[in-house]
């Protein structure tokens, strides 16, 4: 009888400790969604590869997605904690009491690419252009494209211009074959045209967002969650953010560490690999996030909302209070 109890006891704590330990290590997961051919990947397999995410005490799990509008799905669904997005998506879901707060990732941005024999040499040349523009008529490279313009010319390229919106994979293929005068694209692709002599950057968003008066390191995109995950799990965002910031600056650092990046990359061609990976790095946020860089997010977005209009932002005409996280 008293060997019965014995084992009966030994499965009851095997049963607890089992139990426990799931449980345990369920909530110390956290689930990021990715779209599975981009840069977020890059940083954050490496951070799997070398185990950044053990070392502070969280498991990575990525859930790789097949479009934007996938990952902001499956984050609004909960199938995943966070998301890459921009401050503009974050704030439009604030305004429509949707609660989601963003931590910089990257400012790494794309730019206006043309022809090396091209006479377009600035802006002004752009006159009567046909341009193809990544994405649709509310990208925010676009936007702010438009808004540099109209405040150094005083007219609004839409109306100057002959856009044309598109994919970017397309918008490349189509500026090969001379099908337009020029591209606003994002920096990947920016990167793959700007491996072949056959073409040069006109001007780069970073470097039109310094015209608008927007302080340096301003980030494009960043981590996006929902505010009540991240109260209720404080300690692995900060755990995860860390991770994250090492992974940065080792992606800084060792050009060594790239060799484990470089399958990732589909970048087969060295000269198309070094340039991906320098923009990568100049994306990176040197500093922490500032009370400047926030002003200047808030009249980034008093501008493009202009711009923009309804079908950018809703109806909400100034930046969300609490878009950027300060828990």
């Amino acid at each position: 009888i008293f060997m019965k109890i014995s084992i009966l006891k030994f499965l009851l704590i095997t049963v607890f400790v089992f139990c426990f330990s799931s449980t345990n290590s369920s909530a110390n997961k956290i689930r990021i969604g990715s779209l599975q051919y981009g840069s977020v990947n890059w940083e954050l397999k490496l951070i799997q590869d070398l185990n950044l995410d053990k070392k502070n005490s969280f498991e990575l799990e990525i859930v790789e997605l097949a479009s934007k509008n996938a990952a902001a799905v499956a984050l609004q669904g909960g199938a995943v904690d966070l998301i890459v997005t921009d401050w503009f998506w974050v704030s439009r879901q604030r305004n429509e009491k949707r609660l989601f707060s963003f931590i910089p990732h990257s400012m790494a941005a794309g730019g206006l690419i043309t022809s090396s024999k091209s006479s377009i040499k600035n802006d002004l040349d752009l006159k009567n252009k046909k341009i193809g523009v990544a994405g649709g008529q509310v990208d925010k490279g676009w936007l702010i494209f438009r808004a540099y313009y109209k405040k150094k010319h005083g007219t609004d390229l839409i109306d100057l211009s002959r856009p044309i919106f598109g994919a970017p994979p397309l918008l490349n293929k189509k500026m090969e074959q001379k099908n337009f005068d020029a591209i606003l694209t994002y920096w990947p692709y920016q990167a793959k045209l700007l491996t072949d002599n056959n073409f040069k950057k006109v001007i780069s968003i970073n470097e039109i967002l310094n015209e608008l008066g927007i302080p340096d390191g301003m980030p494009v995109i960043g981590w996006v969650f929902r505010d009540d995950w991240g109260k209720n799990n404080n300690l692995d965002l900060d755990n995860f953010i860390k991770a994250s910031e090492e992974a940065k600056k080792i992606m800084l650092e060792s050009d060594e560490v790239w060799k484990k990046i470089r399958p990732n990359m589909m970048a087969d061609d060295d000269l198309l690999f070094n340039n991906l990976r320098e923009i990568y790095r100049e994306g990176i946020p040197k500093n922490k996030f500032t009370e400047s860089q926030i002003e200047g997010a808030k009249r980034l977005y008093s501008i493009l909302s202009k711009i923009g209009g309804k079908e950018l932002v809703g109806n909400a005409k100034e930046l969300s209070p609490g878009t950027f996280w300060s828990n």
